[in-house]
């Protein structure tokens, strides 16, 4: 733990930027220090001095919702006008947790990372709400953009590392295999993945692997990988304003056609019911 804690505090010292971290878990706050659960930034306290109601519901209906579609995780530009990294801390499907890192501006206007999701409105620039505190932000360059994703991917693995040692003395073998594959899938469901990568994940055999997943699951590896899509894609149809066709490509169906003929014989009726049945964009985001 003290090793993680080094890795961050060098990590604000070289580039002048915060990490801090949103426990949904109860779990996050036994590896950092508590001072490092919430945005310890003066532009943030000014922000919130308007209106403390905004800062809530973006974390909690637009970045959380967007967590879900990026495991890695993302650029996020806040109500403020500020930008963040922001990845999920996971544990199989599961979010325990998000850690963050910025605050920072960009050099320009118009450099704007393709990665970025949340926006609060339509414009790139950021409203320069305070111009003293807001110009003390520090200002990043689009080069810098990779190091920080590598930061966060680094400091997210290791917490899931040690929470997932925290459960390994609960787990028996075939429990942790199950924990394993429920994982991969949690964070791979987006991508073409197939039963000879996972069976590599394992360091298993193929049939070995899909004699585990039919036992453990009481389905087929391809039963198992389009369940989680379907319930990722469950979530995006009824929180956000995402088309039937991009959330199919969100949750990793190639194919729409395909998406909305597994999704009817999964639920029983098409996406597009599920969506104007269930979807709460509307009341969401206003």
């Amino acid at each position: 733990m003290n090793e993680l804690i080094k890795l961050i505090e060098a990590f604000e010292r070289r580039c002048g930027l915060k990490i801090c971290f949103h426990d949904y878990s109860g779990k996050i706050v036994n590896y950092v220090p508590i001072i490092k659960l919430k945005h310890a930034n003066k532009y943030c306290d000014y922000v919130k001095k308007f209106d403390h109601t905004q800062c809530m519901s973006f974390e909690m209906r637009k970045v959380q919702i967007a967590l879900t579609g990026y495991p890695d995780g993302f650029f996020k530009i806040c109500h403020g006008g500020v930008i963040e990294y922001a990845a999920p801390i996971m544990a199989g499907p599961d979010i325990l947790g998000t850690i963050f890192i910025g605050l920072f501006r960009l050099n320009s206007p118009s450099v704007i990372p393709d990665a970025i999701e949340c926006r609060y409105n339509s414009k790139d620039e950021a409203p320069e709400r305070n111009s003293k505190l807001y110009k003390k932000i520090p200002c990043i360059a689009k080069e810098d953009f990779k190091d920080i994703e590598e930061i966060a991917k680094s400091i997210k693995f290791r917490i899931e590392a040690l929470l997932a040692r925290e459960e390994e003395i609960f787990l028996t073998h075939e429990n942790k295999i199950k924990w394993e594959i429920e994982k991969y899938i949690g964070r791979n469901y987006q991508k073409d993945i197939n039963i000879q990568q996972l069976a590599k994940h394992l360091y298993l055999s193929v049939s070995r692997t899909g004699q585990l997943v039919k036992k453990l699951f009481k389905m087929t590896y391809p039963e198992l990988l389009n369940k989680n899509r379907i319930n990722n894609a469950k979530i995006l149809l009824s929180s956000t304003s995402l088309s039937i066709s991009e959330t199919a490509c969100r949750c990793g169906f190639s194919d729409p056609a395909y998406f909305h003929r597994i999704f009817r014989k999964s639920e029983k009726i098409t996406p597009g019911e599920y969506k104007k049945k269930n979807n709460r964009i509307k009341n969401m985001l206003t």
